[in-house]
């Protein structure tokens, strides 16, 4: 007899009260994410933004990239300026930013500091809280770099000849 073969349905580690919770907090979060978050737990859930959150197509980015101590931000062309302050601005023009992996040369090398950067990569369609301390109202996923160049002066301690700038003469798409 087969009556209960196959019914065995996993034990939640998420109520469904719990769940409806993080949609809230988390919003455009894949359905796949969600099911591996309730049965799985939270250290189940992927840490690559674009694998648990619904992205735009790629397309070509341009703007300022702001290294630095768990502020690592994007803030698109015309801004001037790239920085966390959610006192002087509590809905911030800036995105978090991450590096898929294989990461370009270019970026590890990257001291903190700010950077002209020109990027193929793909956004989080959903607006939400992104990035460190859920600050971000959106998150970018770098596909291939095109461009990096430093736009401010490396501290005095900061050795020069890591510097990430190039020249627009050498710029290479990579990958």
């Amino acid at each position: 007899m087969l009556l209960g073969a196959g019914c065995n349905r996993p034990t939640p580690q998420y109520s469904d009260d719990e769940m409806n919770y993080f949609d809230s907090a988390l919003p455009g979060m894949t359905e796949q994410c969600r099911h591996k978050m309730q049965f799985g737990g939270i250290g189940n859930v992927p840490l690559d933004t674009d694998e648990c959150f619904k992205m735009s197509l790629p397309r070509r980015w341009q703007g300022l990239w702001r290294n630095a101590f768990e502020s690592y931000v994007f803030c698109e062309t015309p801004a001037t300026r790239c920085r966390i302050d959610p006192e002087a601005d509590p809905q911030p023009p800036y995105t978090w930013i991450e590096f898929k992996n294989p990461v370009d040369p270019r970026i590890k090398q990257a001291a903190e500091g700010l950077y002209r950067i020109d990027f193929i990569g793909r956004r989080t369609v959903v607006r939400g809280n992104y990035g460190h301390m859920g600050l971000a109202r959106h998150a970018i996923v770098v596909d291939r770099l095109l461009f990096i160049d430093r736009q401010d002066r490396p501290a005095p301690a900061e050795p020069v000849s890591g510097r990430a700038g190039v020249q627009p003469s050498a710029i290479s798409p990579s990958r």
